[in-house]
């Protein structure tokens, strides 16, 4: 559970109307009274009861968080701490709460810890109902869709904040709460806090967000649906079990091109604004660095895609280096493997060296089973002595060798995407010398 509630979000709201007993719409609340949590802090205590094993307590205080925002993503983070108090009742209240604020992954049960207890009554026969119901949706790969309504939202609350900086924040904050039902969970996994808005997108980078609201046009977004369609229907031949939740793209803080959540998927569309014209004195290094072409909408899509799939049921290694660098690999894999387009880039370069390759792996087997992931994934712009997000691409190879020494393919797709033994998938490749001394 430690990681819970940094995962997060997306949405298949609308199925909820054809759910049998759907919960009662929530009442809206005027954003210039409403409770706003500033996340870094309910984190902290988040921890803190958690590690004291005060279960109940946390699911009331994310309740308590939660009572305005009313986040998707807030609501199974409860279920999930009533779940571990042993309150069985609440916990299913929460999570039908979730599935009315747009939360859609049908499996999120089985993320749950196993228990002596058997749940029961109507209630809890109804939850199971709404999640076969959304599982039968999004089983289709025609559910998909490219969802632009939060960007389109945010302008005139951007314009809002920009005319007067010293009510920014309060149009921002309105942003939040009368923005698409999506934005309240981008909010808890991503934003974090309105002052985290205000200082990129008022204070740090506004011309930037000037230049991306003339540069983002949700039309020219359809000619991508096509070939992200062709991809997703081939990942269903590999892996039938898939299933294809909408795609939200919202203006982000430029520090991620996408997000998996149970809600679903987040695509930062202020990560889609490379252009010959693109207003760099604002940005960072790795910012102006890491900032994408529309073209590459469609990898990034399918990347976030796999991870709406993953399943993990390894316990043991789950918060292991070796554990993040291969739930990112595989994501990477499986979009070359549906694509039919071979990956390219620096990193695939600089392993290529033979020095490199030795070296990087070489101290890849020393850490693999620590929990430090800073020299590996998500470090552009704080590494120096080796490429940034090594650890995609180390788990990326690790995964392709699993899979090409697999004679059944499909099995290993599903391996990949719900192992219960991360070790095993690196002693079935050609990178088992890598568990020399870690097992």
């Amino acid at each position: 559970m430690k990681q819970c509630l940094v995962t997060a979000l997306l949405g298949a709201f609308f199925l909820v109307a054809a759910c049998k007993n759907p919960q009662p719409a929530q009442v809206p609340v005027d954003y210039r009274d409403a409770f706003l949590p500033e996340m870094e802090g309910l984190f902290n205590e988040f921890q803190k009861l958690q590690d004291s094993g005060s279960y109940g307590a946390l699911g009331d205080t994310l309740r308590k968080a939660n009572k305005d925002l009313q986040a998707s993503e807030l609501f199974v983070q409860a279920a999930f701490a009533y779940w571990e108090a042993g309150d069985m009742a609440t916990a299913t209240t929460m999570l039908h709460r979730a599935i009315d604020r747009g939360m859609s992954n049908p499996k999120i049960l089985e993320k749950f810890p196993e228990t002596d207890q058997e749940p029961a009554g109507a209630s809890w026969d109804q939850l199971v109902e709404r999640l076969d119901s959304i599982q039968t949706q999004l089983r289709k790969p025609a559910n998909f869709e490219l969802k632009t309504a939060s960007m389109e939202a945010f302008w005139p609350h951007f314009e809002n904040a920009m005319k007067d900086t010293s009510e920014a924040r309060r149009h921002l904050k309105a942003f939040i709460f009368e923005g698409p039902l999506e934005v309240r969970d981008f909010y808890v996994v991503r934003y974090g806090s309105i002052d985290h808005m205000y200082g990129q997108m008022v204070n740090a980078a506004p011309n930037y967000y000037r230049y991306l609201k003339t540069r983002f046009q949700p039309d020219s977004l359809r000619v991508f649906r096509n070939a992200i369609l062709e991809s997703m229907k081939r990942f269903q031949e590999l892996y039938p079990e898939a299933v294809f939740p909408k795609v939200y793209i919202v203006p982000g803080i430029l520090n991620s091109g996408g997000t998996a959540t149970e809600m679903g998927m987040f695509l930062g569309g202020d990560m889609y604004g490379r252009s010959p014209d693109m207003p760099v004195e604002d940005l960072t290094d790795w910012q102006e660095g890491a900032i994408m072409e529309f073209s590459d909408l469609p990898r990034l899509t399918m990347h976030e895609l796999m991870h709406f799939q993953q399943n993990y049921r390894d316990k043991t290694n789950d918060e292991t280096l070796l554990s993040a660098v291969i739930q990112e690999g595989v994501c990477d894999f499986l979009v070359e493997l549906c694509s039919g387009e071979p990956m390219e880039n620096e990193n695939l370069v600089f392993l290529s060296d033979p020095a490199n390759e030795a070296w990087i792996f070489g101290e890849f087997k020393e850490e693999l089973m620590g929990d430090d992931t800073s020299k590996w994934l998500y470090n552009g712009g704080s590494i120096e002595d080796r490429p940034h997000d090594l650890g995609y691409t180390l788990g990326y190879l690790i995964s392709k060798s699993y899979y090409q020494q697999s004679p059944d393919k499909k099995k290993a797709v599903n391996e990949l995407l719900n192992t219960d033994d991360f070790l095993k998938i690196v002693k079935d490749s050609k990178y088992a010398y890598l568990l020399d001394e870690a097992i």
